[in-house]
């Protein structure tokens, strides 16, 4: 039994990945892991979806969440998953629009941005953001540019490296009338608009430039200690998604 097997009603308020081993795989690493430093805490949940990181966060002794979602029939879900669970109307908050819209002059603890980062090209601004809210912690579970493709860290001290550069973005497609995929922007053309897949490197990088260090789950581990897990895992397993934990 995991901890969305209790709360089954998250199973069927979204079209994104949920399934019961990889909600509650990424329980583990991302609220269990850090269930300490969420406790009592502000939480911001960039790109909430249906709510279940943000009820989580609450379960795991937050103080308060705000989620920020661009979809209002999944903040309505997530609304009606609280209400059906008991959670009071004090200890949340969703707001409905575009993160880069809403995050001005907002302090929070902890920052969540799952399944966010690699439906954006606006890497750095949005780190940026985050910082500004004076966050200790923030979480990442991206997407990233998978391993077989990645160049090795090197130790350079030269801000502007010419070659063998590690910390690059790929850039890709999203559909954005697609729930699992970005949503409309000024990029939008056609339906679609660029999003950037970032290197592992390219996330601390730009965690390092604001003031983090970075630590990342080991998911190799993970999914070798429970390969029952690995059928929905495989983005994880097959290392084209990672979690990273930021702190300062």
């Amino acid at each position: 039994m995991g901890f969305f097997d209790d709360f089954p009603k998250f199973y069927k308020t979204s079209q994104t990945s949920p399934f019961p081993d990889r909600l509650n795989s990424r329980h583990i690493a991302i609220i269990e892991r850090n269930a300490d430093l969420i406790r009592g805490k502000r939480v911001l949940d960039i790109a909430s979806h249906d709510g279940r990181w943000s009820f989580a966060a609450l379960q795991a002794g937050a103080a308060h969440v705000t989620g920020i979602e661009p979809r209002q029939e999944l903040i309505d879900n997530a609304i009606n998953t609280f209400s059906e669970y008991g959670i009071e109307t004090s200890r949340y908050e969703f707001l409905c629009g575009d993160v880069f819209d809403h995050l001005s002059n907002k302090k929070f603890d902890v920052v969540f941005c799952l399944g966010f980062y690699y439906h954006t090209i606006r890497h750095a601004e949005l780190f940026d953001l985050i910082e500004r809210t004076g966050a200790k912690l923030v979480i990442i579970d991206t997407e990233v540019t998978p391993i077989v493709d990645e160049l090795p860290d090197v130790v350079n001290s030269d801000p502007r490296l010419v070659y063998e550069n590690p910390y690059g973005v790929q850039l890709l497609l999203d559909k954005v009338d697609d729930q699992q995929m970005a949503c409309v922007d000024s990029l939008t053309r056609n339906g679609q608009t660029i999003v950037g897949r970032p290197s592992r490197n390219a996330v601390k990088f730009i965690a390092k430039h604001f003031g983090y260090t970075t630590e990342t789950f080991n998911w190799n581990e993970y999914t070798s200690l429970n390969p029952e897990v690995k059928s929905t895992m495989h983005d994880y397993s097959e290392g084209w998604r990672d979690t990273f934990y930021c702190s300062k």
